[in-house]
């Protein structure tokens, strides 16, 4: 069902952009961590070397109570539960070990009969494996206890429980890197309207398994309030349940033009299409929202079937006008629409309020409708408040259950588009919100859903970075920015999908058919550069920065700091040089262990240093007997790579005097064109690496570096 509403009819009246017909109800559906500290009372697990033989653990005890190494366990888990009963003072929290103590007693009389550990006589230490001569305890141990163990006889080592995780096929580096986000968050197994703003364009040509994550920074639009005004809340359940967090209430509810705020804190508003439950939800909830740390202050508006009368909407923007917005740090949803007369009182009113709020700081989101129809080409009708300057306009790509992932890239039938549309966001959601008094998951659809979406998302972004001050067109260009790669047309009107920065495309199977950004960010060969059936060539526009105008002798520097043979040659800018995973950076492990010197600012630098004695000498010794220019050896020699040369450069008292042995060796003609050589500034100081840069005419041609011997 659509709710269009003929402008003779409209004035007064605003719909809930909510399409009911579609809107149904649907049932519920590794790396390591790193240990804790040894500071820390922790639990450990106790390596120790049985040579009496391998025990069973799980079965009855009667036949091995007489076996030695039996008796071996038995007595050394003894030894060690006296020992934690005897120093219970070394730990920082001993009430621990009494806690232990009284759920082991709880568990016994609990399960008596149903005890599969052999040896339950105490939950402060068991065996929890036990192979061949191999065998494992499981024990609660402060530090010091942990020393004491540890010279018992047979310890072989104890070491602190580890968490173990699934493994993840996609890279946090590879994500931070193109977002430039402080730390990541991952949804895993998201709803489709969530993994969708997350990632690029998916093709089934080239990935094996669609990525349903949802991945965005872990700020989460924290200290971003995102002020919603719309039909009814109730944040009493768990996707708001984070209020230790964030702020989470009803802030007024609106009525026959006057708002009120007696009876709210957690849920306002009486209306039975749950039209601004499950907008809230879509735009912060826990699960299903996108700016879960984002706070949320609800004003309820009276409704009246599925329409809000213009009287409640205007007294509902005065006072979010002058009491909810913070400038620069707030984000208004407005799921809501309608046509009216161009240049009306009433279009001119809500054009002033809507402009106050933006120049007051707010940023304003609102659905384009769900009309289907071509919106901003009306002579003499306008649909509010879409079409307004001061409004993120947003409308509804198709992503219904039903839909398969490959066919989700386009307009919704239903959604309205054209010029005043700014950007394209899931048409479909999935929420779960209290409706007749139960929590119920629901799909729901409409450019109501779309809005909320990228209000959530805008929040993220502003949380983010919370030092900028945001303005609608600063969100905007943003917006742009993450968008331009992922564009979708209709009837020749051309549009951008929402996208929080992450455009990588990851294979939830690891299966891939490419390389590049949509094909999981995987290196691509030099051929791949020419080859246009694969992404490689999509991946440059996203990925790359080329600066050579045509000139394909200069080099590429890529968006996402890859570089090397694998990733189109390109190489590292902002001095940084390229390890051979194809990553740009800085330090040992990038600019010496572990380089490939074409690729960064180890051009022309020739290797000095080597992975022993032997081949440091072999290097040096080339080096001297070539025409390499030295003003990268120079910077290197300032840290501590310096002890590695010793040997061969201790006779010279500083570096001043390494600097000024370099300059003469080069005048001599080494490194050094002297034929096009003049004095110049640096004579006095003979700064090399600043002649180098300065003047570079002066620099020989240098011989190719090959680190492949080291």
């Amino acid at each position: 069902m659509k709710f269009i509403t003929q402008i003779s009819s409209i004035i007064g009246i605003f719909s809930l952009l909510i399409n009911n017909t579609y809107a149904k109800s649907i049932n519920p559906t590794s790396n390591v961590d790193k240990p804790k500290s040894k500071r820390d009372d922790n639990y450990y697990l106790i390596y120790v070397n049985n040579t009496l033989g391998e025990i069973n653990l799980y079965s009855d005890s009667t036949n091995q109570k007489r076996q030695e190494s039996f008796i071996f366990v038995e007595s050394l888990i003894t030894e060690i539960n006296d020992l934690i009963l005897e120093n219970k003072d070394t730990y920082r929290n001993p009430e621990k070990i009494d806690e232990i103590e009284e759920s082991s007693k709880l568990q016994k009389r609990k399960d008596e009969d149903q005890e599969l550990n052999t040896f339950n006589t105490s939950n402060l230490v068991y065996p929890i494996s036990s192979i061949k001569e191999r065998l494992v305890l499981y024990s609660y141990l402060s530090e010091k206890l942990v020393k004491k163990v540890k010279n018992l006889d047979n310890i072989v080592d104890i070491i602190p429980q580890r968490n173990f995780s699934f493994h993840e096929y996609y890279s946090k580096e590879d994500i931070l890197n193109e977002t430039h986000w402080k730390n990541l968050s991952v949804r895993e197994n998201a709803d489709l309207h969530l993994s969708l703003i997350s990632q690029g364009k998916y093709d089934k040509q080239k990935i094996g398994k669609y990525d349903s994550n949802y991945y965005y920074p872990s700020t989460a639009g924290k200290d971003i309030d995102i002020v919603i005004l719309d039909s009814s809340f109730n944040f009493n359940y768990f996707e708001f349940s984070n209020t230790d967090d964030r702020i989470v209430k009803c802030a007024a509810n609106v009525s026959d033009g006057r708002p009120s705020i007696k009876d709210i804190e957690n849920s306002c508003g009486h209306s039975t299409l749950y039209h601004g439950e499950s907008v809230s939800d879509t735009a912060a909830g826990l699960k299903h929202g996108a700016a879960s740390r984002a706070n949320v202050y609800g004003v309820s508006v009276a409704t009246k079937g599925a329409q809000f009368s213009d009287t409640d909407l205007l007294a509902g923007l005065q006072f979010i006008y002058e009491k909810l917005v913070r400038p620069h740090k707030t984000v208004i949803n407005l799921s809501l629409g309608g046509k009216d007369i161009i240049n009306s009182e009433t279009h001119k009113q809500f054009d002033s309020v809507l402009s106050a709020i933006e120049e007051k700081g707010g940023i304003i989101v609102a659905s384009a409708g769900n009309d289907g129809e071509l919106i901003g080409k009306s002579s003499n009708s306008i649909f509010i408040p879409c079409e307004l300057d001061s409004v993120i306009c947003v409308g509804g790509i198709t992503t219904s259950q039903k839909t398969s992932i490959e066919n989700v890239y386009k307009i919704d039938q239903y959604s309205n588009y054209g010029p005043p549309v700014d950007v394209y966001a899931p048409f479909y959601v999935i929420n779960e919100i209290i409706k007749e008094n139960r929590i119920q998951k629901i799909e729901v659809p409409g450019t109501s859903f779309s809005s909320p979406l990228v209000a959530g998302l805008v929040a993220t972004i502003m949380g983010e970075n919370p030092n900028v001050k945001y303005t609608k067109e600063v969100i905007l260009k943003k917006l742009r920015e993450n968008g331009k790669s992922e564009t979708i047309s209709k009837n020749n009107q051309s549009g951008i999908i929402a996208n929080n920065g992450k455009h990588i495309v990851y294979s939830s199977d690891g299966k891939y058919n490419g390389c590049g950004v949509y094909a999981g960010n995987r290196p691509c060969s030099p051929d791949d550069n020419n080859n246009s059936k694969d992404n490689s060539k999509d991946n440059s526009k996203d990925n790359t920065k080329d600066n050579s105008e045509g000139n394909d002798n200069k080099p590429i520097i890529r968006k996402d700091g890859r570089c090397g043979p694998n990733y189109g040659n390109a190489v590292c800018g902002n001095g940084q040089c390229c390890n051979s995973n194809g990553r740009c950076g800085t330090g040992l492990f990038y600019c010496f262990f572990d380089c490939l010197p074409k690729y960064g600012i180890r051009d022309n630098y020739v290797p000095l240093l080597g992975t022993n004695k032997e081949r440091t000498k072999i290097n040096f010794k080339k080096w001297k007997n070539t025409k390499y220019i030295i003003s990268i050896l120079l910077r290197e020699i300032t840290c501590c790579r310096l002890k590695f040369l010793a040997d061969k450069l201790d006779k010279f008292p500083s570096k001043k005097a390494i600097v000024y042995f370099f300059w003469d060796r080069d005048i001599a003609g080494k490194s050094i064109k002297t034929k096009t050589y003049k004095k110049n500034e640096y004579e006095k100081t003979r700064d090399y690496l600043k002649l180098n840069f300065k003047h570079p005419e002066y620099t020989a041609n240098i011989i190719e570096d090959d680190c492949s011997e080291r």
